[in-house]
């Protein structure tokens, strides 16, 4: 019986002796160096200067320390404004007074309208060095559009003892040919491994017991990276564009245009 046990743990042995040693475990290779670069984008349009149409009419000379009285109830003019309005009168040598005083002359506010028209189209510039993938942003991205607001104030000026009109004036502008910002548009380029599953894939598969024993003594080839390049979604970096950017330059607009019609009172 002794000699029986013997033999077997022998034939165990010398079995296990024999079985070949698997082919060792491969490691995934190292990854490549990924290169990933920033770039900018300009986008402009034309201008146009504000239009503005001025009548002071020779019924009454307007000069200078004589009083207006602001009177605004056609339209909802800010405490902003108003003050910046009064500013600009004082700016001409003329004294503001409130609504109900004796004044010379009523500075009557008619139009202070803002309303969305066409969208502005930008183009794309053409940047003065080469810029990598600029050929194809230009075709993808040739123009951003953006909300566009008109601008229109007009102003009456009356002698308030005659009821004469004195001066009356009109001016509007675009929000796009007001904030004359170019949009700056920013994009990365970013390079990424597009095999890296089909590679880890084939490294899991040749680390089985089967395939290590069936590659003894063989060479196998792990399948190398491959990268292609990525461009990122623009990113806006400056230049007000959608609704709410554009609504944000409407109280600047009306001064604006508020300032330039007053500018062009006559005062002697």
């Amino acid at each position: 019986m002794r000699l029986l046990v013997v033999l077997f743990f022998t034939l165990i042995s010398v079995g296990c002796a024999l079985k070949p040693e698997p082919a060792p475990l491969l490691s995934m290779p190292k990854k490549p160096s990924l290169q990933s670069q920033r770039f900018q984008v300009e986008y402009q349009t034309e201008h146009a200067a504000p239009k503005v149409k001025s009548v002071q009419l020779p019924a009454h000379v307007v000069s200078t320390h004589q009083t207006v009285v602001i009177v605004a109830d056609k339209t909802s003019v800010t405490d902003t404004l108003y003050a910046q309005l009064a500013e600009a009168l004082t700016a001409k040598q003329l004294k503001v007074v409130e609504e109900g005083a004796q004044a010379d002359y009523t500075l009557s506010i008619h139009q202070l309208d803002l309303e969305l028209i066409e969208d502005t189209e930008y183009q794309l510039v053409k940047p003065e060095k080469p810029l990598p993938l600029f050929d194809e942003v230009a075709k993808q991205f040739p123009v951003q559009k953006c909300a566009t607001i008109l601008g229109q104030v007009s102003m009456r000026l009356t002698h308030k003892k005659t009821g004469d009109v004195v001066w009356f004036a009109k001016s509007s502008i675009d929000s796009a040919s007001f904030h004359r910002e170019p949009l700056i548009y920013s994009f990365e380029q970013q390079q990424l491994i597009k095999n890296e599953l089909e590679v880890a894939s084939f490294v899991h598969e040749q680390n089985s017991e089967q395939a290590r024993m069936e590659r003894i003594n063989k060479e196998v080839t792990i399948p190398a990276y491959q990268t292609f390049t990525q461009v990122n979604a623009f990113k806006k970096e400056q230049g007000p564009c959608n609704r709410t950017e554009i609504s944000a330059l409407t109280p600047m607009m009306q001064y604006y245009l508020s300032s330039i019609l007053i500018d062009k009172i006559k005062v002697q």
